[in-house]
This record gives structure tokens, sequence and C-alpha cells, in this order.
């Protein structure tokens, strides 16, 4: 009796381990399946917006104002209308891009590319001094700004600047989009006139103090329209990749570590109690 009881219960935990077993197989093809759907609706969208944007910024490089003029749009279309995107979900907001390859502020919205500006920053050459260098990553639009800027040790002029977060730089210097540089008396630096769109292949370093050059106009309006907390962006020369993935990936790790700080939070309160 004792036997027929130890295979009766042998047998009812291997038909309950098999059971589980094909349970946590049909859980897991079926989380595999919806994973496969949602990653394939992705894709399409991700293909369809690309598409929309390819011919966004054509339109916006055959639009790009040539020659350059310091003190005019560098598009002869109208600026966008940023107040309009202010309630969209983050992904969906207005961001700013900077390629130091392509010497090209863009201004987006999502995933699409809404202007095109012609801008410098200096390349990063390994010789350089730290302070000239453009930093690279990723920041935060600050609410400091301002028009008319005068900084007597460089006797350089700035028509309007915008400042963004840069907690790595070692000297605490304020990292800006700015006007071309001009004299007190408002005339325009040459020199930085022929940086703005130019991404030279030869050492060619404007003294820039790791800012980045806009035209007048463009920087005026940024001043003006560009709120503070607003995403940028800055790629190096040999970064191609898209920078709104980068963008999007930025997000998810800030999920992750806010998921991560609030589990140890939990954590810590229970063991205090």
């Amino acid at each position: 009796m004792e036997k027929k009881k130890s295979s009766w219960l042998a047998w009812l935990v291997a038909i309950i381990l098999v059971a589980g077993t094909v349970g946590s197989y049909i859980y897991i093809k079926h989380e595999e399946e919806i994973r496969a759907v949602k990653l394939a609706k992705e894709k399409k969208r991700d293909d369809r917006d690309a598409k929309i944007n390819a011919r966004m910024m054509k339109k916006q490089r055959e639009h790009l104002r040539k020659p350059i003029e310091w003190n005019k749009p560098s598009e002869t279309l109208p600026y966008p209308e940023i107040a309009k995107y202010r309630h969209y979900s983050k992904l969906n907001r207005v961001w700013l891009s900077f390629s130091l390859d392509k010497q090209r502020l863009y201004v987006h919205q999502g995933p699409f590319t809404i202007y095109t500006m012609y801008a410098y920053g200096n390349p990063n050459y390994q010789t350089m001094d730290n302070r000239q260098k453009t930093p690279l990553g990723i920041f935060k639009i600050k609410k400091d700004r301002g028009t008319n800027y005068y900084d007597a040790p460089s006797a350089r002029s700035y028509a309007a600047w915008i400042s963004y977060s840069n907690p790595s730089d070692p000297y605490g210097v304020q990292s800006m989009l700015q006007a071309v540089p001009t004299d007190k008396n408002g005339k325009v630096d040459k020199e930085a006139v022929k940086c703005l769109g130019k991404s030279f292949k030869h050492k060619y370093v404007a003294q820039t103090n790791g800012a980045i050059w806009l035209t007048t106009s463009d920087a005026e309006w940024l001043e003006k329209n560009i709120p503070a907390k607003t995403m940028l962006v800055i790629q190096s020369r040999s970064d191609k990749g898209n920078p709104y993935v980068e963008l999007k990936n930025h997000y998810k790790y800030l999920e992750t570590q806010a998921k991560f700080n609030h589990k140890n939070k939990e954590k810590d309160h229970h063991n205090e109690n």
C-alpha cells in the first residue's frame, strides 16, 4: 500500500512538473509573439517616419540660404511654431541636435527635423585645449539666456545666446549656443562667418571657447522660442547615427535608473522597519 502511494505521488509530481514546464513554454512563446508583433509595428512606424523625415530634410536643404548671411535665418522658409508642441509626450516634443561632422544645428519635433541651421563648433582635435572643445553627449537647455552680451576679455559681443547644461566641464564654464561674434560696435568677425556651416578637413580652429555659433537671426530665434529643459544631442565628427535613437535610449536609461532607485528605496524602507 505504501509503495502504491509513493508511486502515485511520484506520478503526480511528474505531471505537475511537466504541466509547469509546458505552461512556462506556452507563456514564453506567447510573450515572444507579442514582442515580435510589437517590434514589427515599431519598425513599420520607424520606416514610415524616416521616409517622411527624409522628404522634410530635402526640402530644407533646397531652402538653405546661399550664400550664408550671418545676420539672416539659415533657411528662406519661416521658422517653425514651437508652442504647439509643448504639451506633446516627451518623445514627440521639440528637441535639438548638433552635428560636428555636418556643422548643422537641427530643430526636431519627435522623429522629424523641422528646421536646419548653419552652425559651427570646434572639431575637437586631441591637441586642443579642453576649454576650446565642443562638449559631446546629451544635455538640457537652461533658463540662462540673453541678448547683447559683451565678453570683455575677448572683446567680443554676441547678439543672442542660450546656455545648456554641461556638468562634465572641468572648468565650470557655461556652454552656449550663440550668435557669431562681433566687436562692441557690431562689426562682425569675418573669420567666424567663414566657419558657419563648414566642415573643415584640415586643422582650422576658430576660438569658440567651446560654444556653438549660429547666424544672428537663428540665435535670436532660439533665445526667444526654445524653452528650458529642451533636450540637446551633440554628436562627434565620427558619429553618423540617428540622434533620435540616442535620445530614445537616453530616456530608456533614465527610466531604468529611476525604477532601480525606487526599488532600492523600498528595500531600504523595508529593512528599516
